[in-house]
């Protein structure tokens, strides 16, 4: 191999899952820790879920199996539709054609159980531009379940006969300015007025009880590490305030956040902790944050969500909750 990672040598053991009740809108709490509950998590079995997963791709070293691994066992008991990546599919530099090696050391023999045989839908990042985008869409024609068919695209599924989501995956790196000041990104350059420009024609025309928006770039972040986006507070922010965005999941930041700004309707959250993690930092907008290796749940129910985050034993070390909102 060209890169040399720090294999973490960590031996996950049967360490129970959380219970967590009496979750109220927003509402984040670590206090119910000290509550095991063998083998389920309550409330989300026969739910709408689905995990999050970001900056995974690290050729199974750094923390990468043991989040897959722990990832399997929940799945287990809440088996999820599909898998969500956002972005940095493969560290450092990216792939280079639908054949690379990196497609089974990082992802087909990382992944590899039954219960993670499901769909996957992943948006790009930046260390995915490092090498070749169209590979990483082109393979969508190869695998069965790598679902990336553009650089970003939409689709709506049903929680039940009255609750429905749409599901938006943006393609963030080309609306960050310093990437073009450099030469190690040869697919950087996308019409990015286009793609904004679909977004708001998605977003206006949806009319589904929720609205949930997928990118590599934070939003907002308390990190040290990267933090804010100020292109996407200017180019994203307005339009998820208008059109009532209730969830943005990004990663770029190696940690778990949860953010949120007075008087708007959208949570921001960072789960960038798929393989490799940094120090965690809060700020004003910050509800919860940590550095720990992982990924989310997100949990669709009748009439409210839930967005927990697991650690690699599969314990649930933070939840938020938010009530189902009439259609916009």
């Amino acid at each position: 191999m060209k890169y040399k990672y720090l294999k973490q040598n960590i031996l996950i053991g049967l360490i129970p899952l959380l219970f967590f009740t009496g979750c109220t809108e927003h509402e984040g709490t670590l206090k119910e820790q000290v509550r095991p509950v063998w083998n389920k998590i309550s409330g989300l079995k026969g739910s709408f879920a689905f995990f999050v997963i970001g900056d995974w791709g690290w050729n199974g070293f750094k923390y990468q199996k043991e989040v897959a691994d722990a990832m399997s066992m929940v799945s287990d008991s809440i088996e999820p539709k599909f898998i969500v990546t956002v972005g940095d599919n493969f560290q450092v530099n990216g792939i280079e054609s639908t054949s690379d090696p990196l497609w089974m050391t990082s992802f087909e023999n990382i992944y590899r159980t039954p219960s993670l045989l499901a769909d996957w839908y992943p948006v790009l990042g930046n260390h995915d531009y490092k090498g070749n985008t169209q590979a990483e869409i082109d393979y969508s024609k190869i695998s069965r379940r790598w679902r990336l068919e553009s650089h970003y695209y939409t689709f709506v599924r049903k929680v039940n006969d009255s609750v429905s989501v749409r599901l938006i995956f943006l393609d963030t790196p080309p609306l960050v300015s310093e990437y073009y000041k450099s030469n190690g990104y040869p697919d950087i350059k996308q019409d990015t007025a286009k793609q904004i420009a679909w977004l708001k024609d998605v977003l206006s025309n949806s009319k589904e009880n929720w609205k949930i928006v997928f990118g590599h770039h934070p939003v907002f972040s308390a990190s040290k590490k990267h933090g804010n986006t100020p292109e996407l507070i200017a180019k994203l922010k307005p339009l998820f305030d208008r059109y009532n965005v209730q969830y943005y999941f990004c990663g770029h930041d190696h940690d778990f956040q949860h953010l949120t700004v007075k008087d708007k309707n959208t949570n921001y959250i960072v789960t960038g902790t798929g393989g490799d993690i940094r120090p965690a930092s809060t700020d004003s907008l910050s509800k919860f944050s940590i550095s720990t290796p992982g990924f989310s749940i997100i949990a669709f129910h009748a009439d409210s969500i839930s967005v927990l985050f697991a650690d690699t034993t599969g314990s649930i070390i933070y939840k938020t909750s938010d009530k189902c909102r009439r259609k916009m």
